[in-house]
Formats: C-alpha cells, sequence, structure tokens
C-alpha cells in the first residue's frame, strides 16, 4: 500500500508518495494539507542532500505511467551532475530528439519526482532561469540550484 510522508525543507515542504523504498511522487507543496506523517529514511536522506551531504538519491522510483519519450528525458536528467546545469536543448540533443526542446521542457513540468529526478537544473539556452512548476515558482529552482553550488566549493 503506498504511503504519503512530509519533509519540511529550507525551501518549502515537500510531499512525497513512497512504497517500500520506491518513490512514486516528489513535490513541493504549499497549502493546508501537510501533516506530520513521514518516512525516516526518506526524510534522512532529504536532510542530506539540503546539507550538501547526499548527491544521489539512494531509492528507486516509479515513472512508468510516463510516455517513453519522458521517461527518457528523465533517464537524462539523472545524468546531469550534481551542482551543474544543462539546457533543455543539451537534454534534447542527447535522448536524439534535437527538435523536441519544447517537449523537453514539458516533460520536466510533468515530473512527478521534483529534486530526486533533477528537473531543477534543467535552464534555457541562453542560461537564464525558465520554467519551474510554472513560472511563478523559478525561485525555487534558483534556490535549488544555488543550494548544490554552494556545496560544491
Amino acid at each position: 500500500m503506498k504511503k504519503t510522508g512530509f519533509f519540511k525543507s529550507p525551501i518549502g515542504y515537500i510531499k512525497y508518495v513512497y512504497q517500500d523504498m520506491k518513490i512514486y511522487q516528489m513535490s513541493l507543496i504549499f497549502d493546508d494539507e501537510i501533516s506530520d506523517v513521514f518516512d525516516v529514511k526518506i526524510n534522512a536522506s532529504l536532510t542530506e542532500y539540503f546539507e550538501g551531504k547526499l548527491r544521489k538519491f539512494p531509492f528507486d522510483y516509479e515513472v512508468s505511467n510516463k510516455t517513453i519519450f519522458q521517461q527518457k528525458v528523465y533517464q537524462a536528467l539523472l545524468t546531469i551532475p550534481y551542482g551543474k546545469t544543462k539546457s533543455y536543448s543539451d537534454i534534447a540533443l542527447e535522448i536524439g530528439h534535437q527538435n523536441a526542446v519544447r517537449a523537453v521542457g514539458q516533460a520536466c513540468k510533468s515530473n512527478p519526482i521534483a529534486i530526486m529526478i533533477p528537473c531543477h537544473r534543467v535552464i534555457g539556452k541562453n542560461k537564464q532561469l525558465t520554467g519551474y512548476q510554472g513560472k511563478d515558482y523559478i525561485f525555487l529552482k534558483e534556490k535549488l540550484i544555488n543550494l548544490e553550488k554552494k556545496f560544491l566549493s
């Protein structure tokens, strides 16, 4: 049976859905549905990530309900090193669809496992920050990128 947990991060609350240490959903939330339910191992990993001690999450994830194209995008996102960025066009080229830059952006937008699948590391070709859970949340992308860069030194 899938369970839901919550984590209070430096950038807001994170809600995650998991079962047997496999993550099905992870997202930042901005409403009243927060509770004190959590998984100790997942929250410990999120704490380590936000402290700069964890670069890759030790959990499996589930995205089989996404299209093959979206799954390819998510696999490419997982290859972006901690604290680094790539452009949407870089990702499109890497997955063999160089003309699908907007589709890469849409796949990032529909990423069900934010932070763990690091769509925040994808930026515009002109090095500008674009899109993150909608244009009103670009500041979160910036915070995550800056957090990771801070711990690279």
